[in-house]
């Protein structure tokens, strides 16, 4: 399984080399409004979206903590960014808070949803009203989406393929199983 060279991946997705302190070595992050966020931001920014998430819900930080099996103390370590969050701590705490993951990681990094500020919080807006729909509703809106995705394809091939400005898309992600189709399989792009 050959898949794209590393370069190829990298001019795909728009990633840029940086110097990041907190990893002590080079890596590759997107840009999002001309500027990249270095990993100790990110952390950061992260550590106040948990304590504001928690402050919403007006729930005191000891009763947060009891709920992940913490000390007030140990817990408080991760509002004020001297402990990092894994990722299965992070799933824990949006499960105990009710948070879906857009609310707890898109103030840290709106750029996982969308190229502009205005995309992120269209694409936002649009999850948070999708989470309020039945499952009815929400294969409804799939189909629609789908027939709006053709209807796309069909323009954009019959103008030669220009996509009016668009980026293309990023390289193919392994396929997984399509929930709607009884398990028969898609690709996702990278998000």
């Amino acid at each position: 399984m050959a898949g794209p060279s590393l370069e190829q991946w990298i001019l795909d997705l728009g990633l840029q080399q940086i110097d990041d302190p907190l990893i002590g070595k080079s890596i590759y992050r997107k840009p999002f409004d001309g500027q990249i966020i270095l990993s100790a931001e990110l952390e950061g920014q992260i550590s106040i979206g948990l304590r504001q998430a928690r402050d919403r819900r007006r729930l005191a930080r000891k009763k947060l903590a009891t709920m992940l099996g913490l000390s007030e103390r140990v817990y408080e370590r991760y509002e004020n960014n001297v402990s990092r969050l894994t990722v299965s701590r992070l799933v824990h705490l949006c499960e105990v808070l009710g948070a879906s993951p857009e609310e707890m990681l898109s103030p840290a990094a709106p750029h996982l949803w969308g190229k502009t500020d205005t995309a992120a919080a269209l694409l936002l807006a649009s999850i948070e009203k999708l989470r309020t729909f039945d499952e009815e509703t929400l294969r409804d809106v799939l189909s629609l989406l789908s027939r709006i995705e053709s209807q796309t394809n069909i323009k954009s091939n019959s103008n030669g393929g220009d996509n009016d400005g668009a980026a293309p898309a990023a390289p193919s992600l392994p396929t997984v199983a399509d929930p709607l189709q009884g398990g028969a399989e898609h690709r996702n792009a990278p998000g």
